[in-house]
């Protein structure tokens, strides 16, 4: 049962995702909309990955030091600008502009509220962070269901008004909390020193994680940037159908983030860690598959497989790596995870833009299929070594 102050926090997430959701799975479409081929609109996305890298582990870093809900509001309220000035870009270079900024902010406001929660939580860590967590799977729902469904019978124009709106209510929840909290943290010789990331990435456990992550991250953009354009050019489904495909997923997030948590409490965070990872080449040969059977449908229920590829996954990562660290860099561990995750992505929207620009969508999934099929062996070598 979450109470009090996770209350709060859980409301403040399910708006972020609710906010988010509006708008991300519109993004490839909106841009090709716009006029823009698919490698560009893989380019924008690569170039928006690799330029949040360093933001996004600076945020995580001060956010170590200072009122960490502070902090997170703040960046709510930029969102809430951000998101408004999509309506106004129409070309490549406005994208390649504007796109990186909103990453960088949106990649370090979810990882904050991650963060957030586990200064809260303080015992099984796992079931307790999973049920948390749930919040950005309802939020995920609707935000993606509703941004389908508004775009296709209002505009794009609706989707960034509705988006901005669910920013600053989120944002708000966190100002909440930061301004009841006296500041806590105190400054430390390392706040801005390399020694942080130095004894972070030292860390033998942490480093084998952010490697298979590395690895796993490589092919998602098959799912994140491609999926809706693979859906509505190669199998000719509607806008609204292609972000059902992102809506279902949190029905299968919400009991594997509660589920995986406490798995991972019984038997160990590091073999739970493993079976997630061992789903994406699955879920990969699966889509493809259902493409090829000209089955809609059934591309949109393999992508239930995100309960375990993203929702148990990061449910248990976030507790290993928390545990991992301590208190002290906390902020900064889960912030290079994002960052070791987004380096992986900026790679794979290039490579899988251009082999879905020479090669098609159906060798592209193939090759997903492959390379995130060498993320559990990374792991487990890794550990054995170490």
């Amino acid at each position: 049962m979450i109470t009090g102050d996770l209350r709060r926090l859980w409301f403040a997430t399910l708006f972020l995702y609710v906010a988010s959701g509006f708008v991300f799975p519109i993004f490839p479409v909106y841009m090709s909309f716009r006029g823009l081929g698919p490698f560009e609109i893989g380019l924008v996305a690569s170039v928006a990955t690799l330029l949040s890298i360093f933001p996004v582990a600076v945020i995580g870093h001060v956010s170590d030091v200072v009122n960490r809900e502070r902090l997170e509001g703040f960046l709510g309220y930029i969102l809430f600008v951000l998101v408004l000035l999509y309506v106004f870009v129409g070309s490549f270079i406005q994208f390649l502009l504007l796109h990186p900024v909103y990453i960088t902010l949106v990649y370090a406001y979810m990882t904050l509220s991650g963060a957030i929660a586990m200064d809260y939580i303080v015992s099984s860590r796992g079931m307790g962070f999973g049920r948390f967590r749930t919040s950005g799977a309802v939020g995920w729902v609707f935000g993606t269901f509703l941004g389908g469904w508004v775009v296709d019978n209002f505009g794009f124009f609706y989707v960034f008004i509705f988006s901005s709106m669910f920013f600053v209510v989120s944002a708000s929840l966190f100002i909440i909390g930061g301004l009841k909290k006296k500041e806590v943290r105190e400054a430390r010789d390392t706040v801005y020193h390399l020694e942080a990331f130095r004894k972070v990435l030292s860390n033998k456990t942490v480093s084998t994680l952010y490697a298979s992550i590395f690895i796993a991250w490589l092919t998602t953009p098959a799912y994140y940037t491609f999926l809706p354009l693979y859906m509505t050019k190669e199998l000719g489904t509607s806008r609204f159908l292609s972000s059902v495909a992102f809506t279902i997923t949190p029905f299968a997030e919400v009991p594997a983030m509660i589920f995986f948590g406490s798995l991972s409490d019984r038997i160990g965070r590091k073999k739970v860690i493993a079976l997630c990872l061992a789903a994406y080449p699955v879920r990969y040969l699966l889509t493809v598959t259902g493409g090829l059977l000209h089955e809609p449908l059934l591309v949109i229920v393999v992508q239930l497989l995100h309960g375990l590829t993203f929702g148990g996954l990061y449910v248990v990562s976030v507790a290993y790596l928390s545990e991992s660290v301590g208190t002290e860099f906390k902020g900064l561990a889960l912030s290079l995870y994002t960052i070791f995750s987004n380096i992986g992505s900026f790679i794979g929207n290039y490579v899988l833009g251009y082999m879905v620009d020479v090669y098609g969508f159906t060798l592209m999934y193939y090759a997903a299929a492959l390379f995130s099929s060498f993320s559990v062996p990374i792991l487990v070598i890794l550990s054995r070594r170490r």
